[in-house]
């Protein structure tokens, strides 16, 4: 039973680069739904930049002034009320509809490397599964491929609209107030150096979980197999001892 105690910790790719382009090559096949895709984050990006830079006029050219009126013109102010609504059920619109199509790409992009994965598994050797349990290999087809999903749905898209939404905002700013976007840039870049030192380290410790993940689970996988051993030998105590460990190195 000490076959679960193999797992080793896993590692990230040696090239970033090649990575990416790798799956890249898994979704090229969706090329017109990742174009349709960047065309509505670039809708609901401006949507949420224009949609805030209107607050300015909402409230300098008609809320204040109007404090204190008794029948003030209200034409103007709902008329912009009303293209603030379009511009924002726009952007909602345009966000559903690059996160919808993100889902299907990536449920069919996931579709073909766990496919690729199962032909890839039966041409290994008998040595590489005796040296890795079952519930290991199953975690490759879940745990990991489902966080490969969520990278595919979500990530990608979200560093995408966060850059041109970055973007927009810089130049808004620029417009409004250089003095304070000037202030702003020195607090971004102390915040990216924040931010890249505790990535470095939370990377580490996602790549732990994700091994951990693993051996968890061809532990317990392994135990209920081997149920009937583990109660002909009086293993139970061991056994919940063992996988306790197992949890608390998980959590």
């Amino acid at each position: 039973m000490s076959k679960g105690q193999n797992h080793k910790v896993a590692f990230k790719p040696k090239n970033v680069g090649t990575t990416i382009k790798r799956i890249l090559q898994y979704m090229k096949a969706y090329w017109l739904q990742l174009i349709l895709v960047i065309l509505l984050v670039l809708i609901s990006s401006v949507a949420s930049i224009l949609g805030t830079y209107l607050l300015k006029p909402l409230f300098n050219d008609y809320i204040v002034p109007y404090i204190g009126q008794q029948n003030p013109d209200l034409s103007d102010f709902l008329r912009l009320i009303g293209i603030m609504g379009i511009i924002y059920a726009s952007g909602a619109v345009a966000t559903f509809g690059y996160n919808r199509i993100m889902i299907n790409v990536s449920t069919s992009t996931l579709y073909k490397i766990r496919t690729d994965m199962f032909t890839h598994m039966q041409s290994l050797p008998i040595k590489y599964f005796d040296s890795h349990t079952h519930g290991e290999l199953m975690s490759r087809y879940t745990n990991d491929t489902d966080t490969l999903r969520n990278m595919l749905s979500q990530s990608f898209v979200n560093l995408f609209s966060s850059l041109v939404t970055v973007i927009g905002i810089f130049f808004a700013m620029l417009i409004l107030s250089p003095v304070l976007t000037i202030v702003v840039i020195v607090m971004l870049f102390l915040m990216t150096f924040v931010i890249k030192k505790l990535g470095a380290k939370s990377g580490k410790y996602f790549r732990e979980q994700q091994s951990a993940v693993g051996e968890v689970n061809g532990y317990i996988e392994e135990m209920i197999e081997g149920q009937k051993v583990v109660k002909v030998f009086c293993y139970e105590d061991k056994s919940k001892e063992a996988f306790d460990k197992l949890n608390e190195k998980l959590f």
